[in-house]
């Protein structure tokens, strides 16, 4: 025996849902900034030897690319829960076709 949750339950979910969602998609975002950043802007290589000029070089671009995939992963789970998690109109009950009628008298 199940029972459908109280409407005060289920506003409680909605609300977690919906903080969730922003944390995924706030999260997300920041990260894909991130990396987009570490990949397209080069870091100040002004005082720094050639070999930790590319040392740093290396490991920006490593690091860009990790955090732009994560970025991405974590908006595309955010929406995905924000698909699932939204409000549906209710369903109506399917109309039933009209009924034919055949007239014999012809």
């Amino acid at each position: 025996m199940t029972s459908l949750p109280s409407p005060r339950g289920a506003s409680v979910l909605r609300a977690a849902a919906f903080g969730g969602v922003a944390g995924l998609m706030l999260g997300g975002l920041g990260l894909l900034g991130l990396g987009v950043r570490a990949l397209f802007a080069p870091a100040d290589c002004a005082h720094l030897s050639p070999q930790e000029c590319q040392l740093l070089h290396e490991t920006d671009r490593d690091l860009g690319r990790v955090q732009t995939l994560s970025g991405g992963a974590l908006v595309a789970l955010g929406a995905a829960l924000f698909a699932l998690t939204r409000p549906r109109p209710p369903s109506e009950p399917p109309s039933e076709p009209p009924s034919e009628t055949h007239d014999s008298s012809g």
